[in-house]
């Protein structure tokens, strides 16, 4: 321990794999004395974690070092670092880039966060810690619970990717697949379930491909089964997948065998052609891909499905990109995630010419959102007069607003199973409360929420597996 409390500042780039980073890099670091705070200008040690898997990222972690620099003329034991993706792609390099940065810490290094920080302070000199670990050594992190009051968590259950896809820059910084003991996950859902969470959300950079490294330990659905399995385990969801391991083992999970599994699946394509495809080294094709697709609502009528798309991959041409809008059109995404191509240096793409113009990539990513918003309000009117299960979350934004510590809030907020965020009016009789399951009724539809009414509580018996939703995919 540390002779005096000292506070971290952590400002988190990307993903949810880098927002659980961050959870562990609390915990390590609290464990020697350090406490979290909002102000920069009040910490000792200052850590970006970044992600390197787009740009715009990157971009916005250098402009960040730059604001903080300041900072060190104030405060002769700033430690400034950086974490995350962009500290393995760059390593040293960064040190050099920016000279009055202390410290470069990979993913994999979490666990020695404070014995770096403690060198970084004392030899005066950068450092950079980067290396990445094997299944024998690598170094898992058991999750502690804190007493917040977070109904939601994340749980990393495997880290790293060994699919190779050309755009790709997370084999490279986050290295080969690696899959946390299956015993050690249930027992953390265990943990975070006893500590009051309602919803865990099982993490990977290909989350599906669990088990894969581990012969004879449970496979991904089998984990699934195990996590379901846990007392008092109300909602279970995953992100992110690859379609390559999307089996039917995993798609049968789906069909309500498992009840605390919701009704949610994020498969990225990330193209609508075969040709791009190929060039992204995705391994399948769009009939296979839709094949899955057919699976999953066979499995579960009510399903929602998510994807990513990528515009403007290298060589793109104009009929490709509209092999992806009728993709969208046909399979009908409730959401999906689109970006322009941008190129990840060590990747195998970024040995290809980049020759889609900025603007034709705008362009094209515009036309894609455009019809998936059609998509979206056509897959969002099937919510209209139904009663959905939302798992309170807090106040809506609009009663937040209103007022800051509301002893009663009369508008609500949560998610439904299918990952839609629903508005509704509480009852001043019967108040909900944060982390409470409720029915709402809904009667107004939004783009990308939901607004109801409480169904009466009074006459709703506790929520089993047929009752978990009554919608149905048209």
């Amino acid at each position: 321990m540390t002779e005096k409390e000292q506070f971290v500042y952590v400002q988190t780039f990307g993903c949810q794999m880098n927002l659980y980073d961050t959870d562990r890099m609390f915990q390590v670091l609290g464990k020697e004395g350090y406490t979290s705070t909002q102000d920069p200008s009040q910490a000792d040690l200052i850590l970006l974690n970044t992600c390197s898997v787009r740009d715009k990222a990157e971009q916005k972690m250098l402009s960040a070092l730059g604001r903080f620099h300041p900072l060190k003329q104030h405060n002769d034991d700033l430690v400034l670092g950086v974490t995350g993706c962009v500290a393995t792609q760059e390593k040293d390099k960064l040190l050099k880039k920016v000279p009055y940065l202390d410290l470069v810490i990979g993913p994999d290094n979490i666990a020695a966060l404070p014995d770096v920080v403690r060198k970084a302070r004392q030899d005066r000199e950068g450092i950079a810690e980067t290396k990445f670990y094997n299944k024998k050594s690598y170094d898992w992190i058991p999750v502690e619970p804190q007493n917040d009051g977070e109904i939601s968590a994340m749980l990393t259950i495997m880290k790293g990717c060994n699919k190779f896809c050309s755009f790709c820059i997370v084999p490279f910084t986050r290295g080969r697949e690696v899959s946390k003991p299956a015993d050690l996950i249930v027992e953390e859902v265990r943990r975070l379930v006893d500590n009051g969470v309602k919803e865990v959300t099982l993490l990977g950079q290909n989350v599906n491909s669990y088990g894969l490294d581990r012969p004879g330990e449970p496979n991904f659905a089998e984990l699934l089964t195990l996590v379901d399995g846990v007392p008092g385990m109300e909602r279970l969801r995953f992100t992110t997948s690859h379609p390559w391991d999307c089996t039917d083992q995993l798609i049968e999970c789906f069909d309500g065998r498992l009840p605390s599994l919701c009704e949610y699946f994020h498969l990225p394509v990330q193209s609508g052609s075969d040709d791009v495809l190929k060039m992204m080294r995705r391994g399948y094709t769009i009939d296979t891909f839709k094949e899955r697709m057919l699976r999953l609502k066979e499995a579960c009528p009510d399903i929602s499905l998510s994807t990513d798309i990528i515009v403007g991959f290298p060589g793109e041409t104009e009929a490709q990109l509209e092999e992806t809008l009728d993709l969208l059109r046909e399979v009908k995404f409730e959401r999906i995630f689109s970006f322009s191509y941008s190129e990840r240096p060590g990747t195998a793409a970024a040995r290809v010419v980049d020759d889609i113009p900025r603007e034709v990539k705008a362009e094209r990513l515009r036309r894609v959102q455009a019809v998936q918003a059609e998509c979206t309000a056509e897959m969002m009117q099937r919510y209209d007069g139904q009663v959905v299960e939302v798992l309170v979350e807090g106040p809506s934004k609009k009663a937040e607003r209103a007022s800051c510590t509301p002893m009663f809030s009369s508008q609500m907020a949560g998610r439904t199973r299918t990952n839609v965020v629903t508005n509704f009016s509480n009852d001043r009789n019967h108040p909900v409360q944060k982390g409470d399951l409720v029915k709402v009724h809904v009667d107004t539809v939004y783009p990308h929420s939901l607004a109801g009414k409480l169904v009466d509580r009074g006459d709703t018996p506790s929520l089993n597996t047929a009752q978990r939703t009554s919608l149905t995919l048209r």
